[in-house]
């Protein structure tokens, strides 16, 4: 009788559970509103566009009869100079233009309506001018191989997963290049920093080098694949696993039929410079590196005992070789590794360099090591790249993103033979280069244009620019902006009021009232507009956010600007806040000052909008860390919007990272990067949709100061914001320029 009651309870205890199932609160399902964005997405991305492509040359004349790839097609432009495409898919699509009479140009065209015009424009070439490419730091090593490497030993890695595994590494090699291909394929010669031992035998690393690497033979096919004639070898990694390391680099770039100077077994060979001809040139390569490493018992550079890299501080054997290749050749391209990394200018002694190399019968001159592009110069007279930036690197640092590629213009028949070029942006996303356009290529040009100096023009075009090594080469077209802010309002959103992204703020006038403290603000965040402007195939990505969970994802359906928001849904069962961490470091910029010291720019605002439907409460957890390590020196929680519904209104938060007095491990490292996290928590009924758009993280550079109530500049500069402090209502005339 017991057992028949025991196993009645049973089935009743059943019957209760089942009949009051309680909603799983780690899985709530996707609301209604995320059902329909999905659906909205899927059919956002089934559309299809007809439009209208232009070339012209310089002068606006239609180029009738010429070749253009676009979106996987050819077609011939009829006699007004226009191809005609139909039933394209919406998204960015390449185009590349590659006709002897002109330079070759690319392009990534933005397909996202009906008769959409695009322009583009050729640059005529003559007979007697050649076109060379210069890209930025290369090597298909250490995290392509295994991601979790910081440096590398004599192991060669096998990862499931990697980018590059040793059974399909020249496939994989090229797999990474292939969305910048056409265009380097088209320029006449091209050429890239290789900074990397090649070797299939990994001896003995570097003993005392903090980072070693190699990267595989077939590791090659990814850069020769792409048309690179050349590789710069006189860099501070090329030495990494030693004597053998180098032999083995010397002989696999060689047998694969590609150009090197800059390291070699002797002081000769390793200073000896490559001579090319190309087109109707000879040209002579020169390459070297002022990082030594002479602070280690085995430098990197060559010397009576050792091969290596060629060392550029030997100034009188830099002069020997410069002044040989000016006797053997047309056009001497100089390339210097050297200078701080992680810096948007060139230090001082590599400024140095740069004006004692312009002495020694050199034609161009070129920098890579800081992975940050960093502009243009003339230093008397001749040519300077100051820093290309990463091309093929697994850096997946903020600042190293976003590099360049130039395109440079030499005619033979012209003193001097160079004074043009073409800045193509390169974005380096999961260590593959892309070509882009819009805001990320603006935000790129105009910092370029600003830490260029004042013997350069840049013009911003579409998806790169026009660099003059002359000033004052471009028209100027204004548009002007009155607003009346409230004196509660500190911080002027440019983007709001500007006419394009490649224009910038040039004039302040203050037409009412009064206000003082003015600066300006460089956005260090980049990606907070959930935009997709590369090249590549994938449309719609949002890569620099951690969107992976269920609850966060882009909306189309929400954007206040652009394509696309990023929205996190929640509802009344979730007990835990969406996450919506930036996946990125962001840190403070370090610039040197007039007196040769270094300023640290440390006052912030996070700033954005958000758009929210029934949200709940909306914080930030902020960290604050070393640039390096990741040491992190605290972190707190700040309260940006409470929960409820409202259309879209800015969001900010201003702070000031931490004194330098404060420092954190082996090295006693100063405060100077930021993590941030988003956490957007559940309603307390229903469901919520929260949506943000055109987040920055503001760093204040610049004080303004005022002539008679006015502020001016004609330098083109990358400040998208502007702080002030006004106790009453404050009307502004800002005046916006675009460079023609």
């Amino acid at each position: 009788m017991k057992i028949k009651k025991h196993i009645l309870f049973s089935v009743i205890l059943v019957l209760v559970i089942v009949g009051c199932k309680v909603e799983d609160p780690y899985d709530a399902g996707d609301t209604q509103a995320q059902k329909d964005e999905t659906q909205q997405r899927d059919d956002y991305l089934q559309q299809t566009f007809n439009g209208a492509i232009t070339i012209t040359d310089e002068q606006g004349n239609p180029v009738a009869a010429i070749t253009v790839d676009f979106a996987g097609k050819s077609y011939q432009t009829d006699i007004n100079g226009q191809i005609n495409y139909s039933a394209i898919t919406i998204g960015n699509h390449r185009l590349l233009i590659n006709d002897g009479n002109y330079f070759p140009i690319t392009a990534t065209i933005s397909v996202i309506s009906n008769n959409n015009p695009q322009k583009l424009s050729l640059v005529t070439k003559t007979s007697n001018a050649a076109s060379l490419l210069f890209a930025g730091d290369t090597m298909f090593a250490r995290r392509f191989l295994d991601p979790s490497l910081a440096t590398m030993t004599a192991n060669i890695p096998d990862v499931e997963g990697a980018l590059i595994r040793p059974a399909t590494a020249s496939e994989n090699a090229q797999a990474l290049t292939q969305f910048v291909a056409p265009f380097f394929k088209a320029a006449d010669f091209s050429s890239v920093n290789l900074e990397t031992p090649i070797t299939s035998s990994p001896e003995a690393a570097h003993p005392t080098k903090e980072f070693s690497f190699f990267s595989l033979p077939e590791t090659l096919d990814g850069i020769k694949a792409i048309g690179i004639d050349y590789v710069a070898l006189g860099n501070n990694h090329v030495y990494d696993f030693l004597e053998d390391g180098l032999d083995d680099t010397l002989i696999e770039v060689t047998s694969a039929g590609i150009a090197h100077s800059g390291a070699g077994k002797t002081i000769a060979s390793a200073y000896q410079p490559e001579y090319m001809n190309v087109a109707t040139l000879k040209l002579a390569l020169f390459s070297a590196t002022s990082i030594t490493g002479k602070e280690h018992q085995i430098s990197y550079v060559t010397d009576a005992t050792k091969g290596g890299a060629a060392d550029l501080t030997e100034t009188e054997l830099v002069t020997n070789y410069l002044n040989e290749a000016a006797q053997n050749s047309d056009y001497v391209i100089a390339q210097m590794h050297g200078g701080d990394e992680y810096t948007y200018e060139p230090s001082g002694y590599i400024k140095g360099r740069f004006n004692a190399l312009s002495n020694q019968q050199t034609n161009l001159l070129i920098a890579h090591h800081p992975h940050i592009a960093q502009g243009f110069a003339s230093f008397n007279g001749v040519p300077a790249i100051l820093g290309l930036g990463n091309f093929v690197f697994d850096q997946d640092r903020l600042e190293t993103l976003l590099g360049v590629a130039v395109l440079v213009s030499v005619d033979k028949d012209a003193t001097p033979m160079t004074t043009r070029a073409f800045a193509y942006p390169i974005y380096v996303e999961g260590y593959q280069p892309k070509f882009i356009n819009g805001f990320l290529s603006d935000y790129l040009l105009r910092r370029l244009g600003e830490f260029s100096d004042d013997n350069i023009t840049l013009i911003p075009r579409n998806g790169y620019a026009d660099v003059f090594f002359n000033k004052n080469q471009a028209t100027v077209s204004e548009h002007t902006e009155t607003i009346t802010i409230p004196p509660e309002q500190t911080i002027i959103d440019l983007r709001n009021f500007a006419p394009s992204t490649n224009a910038f703020l040039s004039k302040i006038e203050i037409v009412d009232g009064n206000a003082n403290d003015i600066t300006l603000g460089r956005d260090l965040m980049i990606f907070g507009d959930f935009e997709d402007w590369d090249n590549d195939d994938e449309q719609l990505e949002v890569a620099r956010w951690d969107h992976t969970g269920d609850s966060v994802t882009p909306c189309i359906s929400k954007a206040r600007s652009g394509q696309q928001a990023l929205c996190s849904a929640r509802s009344q069962f979730d007990n835990t806040p969406s996450l919506i961490p930036f996946r990125q470091t962001i840190r403070a910029m370090e610039l040197p000052n007039d007196a040769g010291s270094i300023d640290v720019f440390k006052d912030f605002s996070l700033f954005g909008y958000s758009k929210a439907d029934n949200a709940g409460k909306l914080d930030v957890k902020m960290v604050y860390t070393t640039a390096e390590g990741g040491f992190e020196f605290s972190s707190q929680l700040i309260d940006i919007q409470p929960a409820g519904s409202h259309d879209w209104q800015t969001l900010s938060y201003d702070f000031s990272l931490p004194s330098d007095e404060l420092t954190l491990g082996p090295d006693q490292l100063p405060p100077r990067g930021i993590k941030v996290t988003f956490r957007h928590f559940p309603p307390s009924s229903g469901e919520a949709s929260l949506a943000l758009d055109d987040l920055a993280m503001i760093s204040w550079q610049q004080k303004v100061t005022l002539t008679e109530s006015i502020w001016r500049t004609e330098k083109l500069h990358g400040f998208d914001f502007l702080r002030l402090n006004s106790v009453s209502p404050t009307t502004l005339k800002l005046t916006y320029s675009t460079y023609n």
